[in-house]
């Protein structure tokens, strides 16, 4: 049994840093921030570049435009976006709608084609994570998604909610939403609620279909922010490291001193423990086995825990300073803490994981 990454998918996610690296800087970053419009800077020149890559289709079949890959070959390119704290929900979008619309049978025909050859970027709300499974909000007349990201950049969504008739999944066009901003401690991440009225041709999947269908977007976003996590902390580990190296304190580094460096390899060893859970989830989902839903939510709470305490680790090794405005390593902070309690955090995910695995032994 093969245990490692074969060179196709290593290639993908090496073209997908350099074109990252390049493109999505730390002053690309700063520049999104200062700016009161969520879509200025690059951001239009990333989505195109990362769609031309083929990162935005990667799980779309070759019979819809896509690549016809896999979550396995999917997670190393989410990897590279939390390496650069990537504004674009591109998780979201390659890694949950994608897949749902190719997975709902009641998606109208060349619906997806058509979204993967236009390079739209569709967004995904509606569903939160609890330990008891996905949970919807209920609607009288009006469905409303909170804190649904990447709003002013999303063509359309695809959204969930519940009704006394039983709960629906939608794929709404942005026009036919109202769009509330959302105020959010990581404002790159362009949060806001959405309200829409379901219509039937709106409506992709509902009653028992929709249940499923709710579950894959609960477990497929917990596996996108796992990975999206393990990105970021591998970044701000490499940013701490090269700081506590220049940091001096009483004539030598402080990378010097014991304390710093058992902190640092303690975030190292958290990491390399977070990354095989995620892997496995990914395998899961793209063999569609059984255990999906267990290995997601095991990958979202060890991602989760180790997220939260390498926050806290490079934070107090940059010696307070790095939550300022003048350091990068915000840019990393906001957005650890922003996905480590998205979709569940590390004790309800670990919960539900336990809970899940359970079942399976039964």
């Amino acid at each position: 049994m093969r245990f490692s990454f074969t060179e196709e998918q290593l290639a993908l996610r090496e073209g997908t840093r350099d074109v990252l690296e390049a493109m999505c800087t730390t002053s690309d970053l700063r520049d999104l921030y200062e700016s009161d419009n969520p879509m200025g800077g690059r951001s239009a020149e990333r989505w195109s570049a990362l769609s031309d890559l083929g990162a935005t289709a990667l799980l779309a079949s070759e019979e819809a435009g896509g690549l016809g890959f896999g979550d396995a070959e999917l997670v190393g390119v989410l990897e590279e976006a939390g390496r650069v704290a990537l504004p674009e929900a591109l998780g979201l979008h390659a890694g949950v709608a994608v897949p749902i619309l190719g997975l709902a049978s009641s998606t109208p025909a060349g619906l997806l084609s058509s979204l993967v050859e236009q390079g739209a970027l569709v967004s995904v709300g509606g569903v939160d994570v609890a330990l008891t499974g996905p949970v919807v909000r209920q609607f009288d007349g009006e469905a409303h998604a909170e804190r649904v990201p990447d709003v002013n950049r999303a063509h359309s969504f695809l959204l969930a909610s519940a009704s006394d008739h039983g709960v629906q999944v939608c794929l709404v066009g942005r026009d036919q939403c109202t769009i509330t901003p959302t105020p959010g401690l990581d404002t790159a991440l362009n949060l806001g609620a959405v309200a829409w009225t379901p219509r039937p041709e709106n409506v992709i999947a509902e009653g028992d279909d929709a249940i499923l269908i709710i579950d894959e977007i609960a477990s497929r976003s917990s596996l996108v922010s796992a990975a999206h996590l393990c990105g970021v902390v591998d970044a701000m580990l490499l940013r701490t490291a090269e700081y506590a190296k220049d940091r001096q304190q009483f004539g030598v580094p402080i990378g010097s001193f014991q304390a710093v460096k058992h902190m640092l390899a303690n975030v190292r060893v958290a990491l390399e423990f977070a990354r095989p859970a995620v892997y496995r989830a990914a395998w899961s989902f793209s063999v569609n086995d059984d255990a999906r839903h267990h290995d997601a939510a095991l990958a979202k709470a060890l991602a989760s825990e180790m997220a939260q305490d390498a926050a806290a680790t490079c934070l107090q090794v940059h010696g307070g300073i790095g939550y300022t405005w003048e350091s990068d390593l915000q840019f990393y902070l906001k957005r650890c803490w922003a996905l480590a309690t998205a979709y569940g955090d590390a004790p309800m995910q670990r919960a539900r994981a336990l809970s899940l695995g359970l079942n399976l032994s039964q």
